[in-house]
């Protein structure tokens, strides 16, 4: 279930958060250049994984300043207060102590907070991260001036024309799916503007923690992939030679996104990581795209996910079936079209939300599944009689009443 976005203060600036799962250890997530937490949810491979992550965790998701759904601007930030970012983010989450699992440009961040606070820091997992990001004698994968003036040129480019062909060097497993690259290319929209992403882009070459990197005394596991073409493998080991009691994790493939390719091999290093205990892949049970065709895995799959904004689509692969099929079976299990069933369904869910909750009718229907609020109030209305905003009301009359 896509968990409810709150707001916390970092000095003057609101973060975005979101809190997953009741497990024995806080994961807080750290990620890379740009994110949007809501829109993280909207896609199948990543909405598994993060779930996945629930089994053995309580997971604390947020947006950076300047991204996503913290506050936006365009002025510069230093990894000082995207630090504080994360402090305050645990501090309203009342996460006194947890693991750091971080993305990209998040390592830094991640590296710096461990530090600083080694005593709100249980352990680093990085994946594809890296200590800086301009060229040097002693650091000569990161990319040269020239290449960061062109990086430049092309974020410019390609949030004017929307062409976000370049993007496909960083997920190679997932290039030639239209559906997926689509999102890919929606998400980064979604998670700045143009001038932000530019500004952020800027920012990051002069991201330098190399010196505090022998300081961290916290356990380190460092996840890269061989073939990574954003963040070479020997970054990796660079990292792992400098920081004390890390470990280095080789993993083939060329992706620069943890969720994509065989994500259950980073999965699988994670909670060995952190539990002691590596599972079983023929024992996964965190939502994935499926081969069984059978009612149970249909049923399981449209109730634990039906609060999503996906296709029918989507939901058809989720299941492991093609369109036709997978019409054909739902209507076999649940006597009405996947289109109906979703509609009364995420109503019931809003309406257990209004009388349970204290969201507002804008975030009730993002929750719910829904795009338009308008369309929400309407179809709402047509079930229950009553707006949400009516029965709210009535609701909390109810309450004062007693």
């Amino acid at each position: 279930m896509k968990p409810v976005t709150k707001y916390t203060k970092s000095g003057t600036v609101n973060i975005a958060y979101q809190v997953i799962g009741e497990g024995p250890i806080d994961i807080v997530y750290i990620p890379g250049w740009v994110s949007n937490i809501d829109m993280m949810w909207s896609e199948p491979r990543l909405a598994a994984f993060l779930i996945r992550l629930t089994f053995f965790s309580r997971l604390i998701l947020f947006d950076k300043r300047g991204t996503g759904l913290s506050d936006r601007f365009d002025k510069y930030s230093t990894l000082e207060e995207r630090m504080d970012d994360i402090r305050a983010v645990m501090d309203a989450a009342n996460s006194e102590k947890a693991v750091l699992f971080s993305h990209s440009e998040g390592g830094s961040v991640s590296i710096l907070f461990a530090h600083t606070y080694p005593h709100r820091t249980v352990s680093l997992i990085g994946f594809g991260i890296f200590a800086k990001r301009r060229y040097s004698a002693d650091y000569p994968w990161a990319p040269t001036d020239a290449e960061r003036e062109l990086s430049y040129k092309v974020i410019e480019e390609t949030w004017t024309n929307g062409n976000m062909n370049s993007l496909k060097i960083l997920v190679p497993s997932l290039a030639h799916d239209d559906k997926f690259m689509e999102w890919f290319a929606s998400y980064l929209r979604s998670s700045a503007s143009p001038g932000a992403a530019l500004e952020l882009q800027k920012q990051n070459t002069f991201i330098d923690v190399t010196h505090i990197l022998k300081h961290i005394k916290v356990p380190t596991l460092l996840l890269f992939k061989t073939g990574d073409k954003e963040i070479k493998i020997e970054e990796g080991r660079y990292l792992a030679t400098h920081i004390p009691n890390s470990k280095l994790i080789e993993l083939s493939g060329n992706d620069h996104l943890f969720w994509t390719d065989d994500a259950f091999l980073v999965l699988a290093e994670i909670e060995e990581f952190i539990t002691g205990i590596r599972p079983l892949k023929k024992h996964e049970t965190y939502l994935k795209i499926t081969n069984t065709n059978s009612k149970i895995a249909l049923e399981n799959t449209m109730l634990t996910n039906f609060m999503y904004n996906l296709k029918i689509e989507e939901f058809a692969k989720l299941s492991g079936r093609s369109l036709s099929k997978f019409k054909r079976d739902f209507y076999a299990i649940f006597k009405t079209t996947p289109s109906k069933w979703l509609k009364i369904k995420r109503l019931k869910y809003a309406k257990m939300l209004i009388e349970k909750g204290d969201l507002n009718i804008n975030q009730i229907c993002y929750e719910c599944g829904f795009k338009n609020c308008s369309h929400f109030i309407q179809s709402f209305k047509e079930l229950y009689k009553l707006t949400p905003q009516q029965l709210k009301r009535k609701n909390k009359n109810s309450i004062l009443e007693l």
